[in-house]
């Protein structure tokens, strides 16, 4: 197996999560998390894999990040649906599954389903 460079694997991230991971991490934090993985990973890793596992890196962090269920991109804040098993980083997302009154439903009925924050 020919493993992959720093540089693959920051280059699918950011595909995958539209470059967002700018906005929340610098660059010696990105290249701490693509060294750890550059003995682990090959070419054919996915963009899809790379991102879940960033979110997975960062969890117990300082700065732990979720991702956004329905456009990708990594959120420190927003939706949560039952206890993670959906997040939407805007009112955008988050109305491409519910409507207004179904998310507020959704909260009524669900103490797991809310708006938070993540830092």
């Amino acid at each position: 197996m020919d493993f992959t460079t720093k540089e693959s694997i920051l280059k699918r991230l950011s595909e995958e999560v539209s470059g967002s991971e700018k906005e929340f991490y610098t660059d010696e934090e990105l290249d701490k998390f693509a060294q750890f993985h550059t003995d682990k990973w090959d070419e054919e890793t996915s963009g899809w894999v790379i991102a879940e596992s960033f979110v997975d890196y960062f969890w117990d962090s300082d700065k732990p990040c979720r991702r956004c269920t329905v456009c990708g991109r990594l959120m420190r804040e927003g939706y949560c649906r039952d206890g993670g098993s959906d997040y939407y980083c805007s009112d955008e997302c988050l109305h491409s599954d519910f409507s207004f009154s179904d998310w507020e439903e959704e909260c009524k009925n669900n103490d797991q389903s809310y708006w938070t924050e993540w830092r």
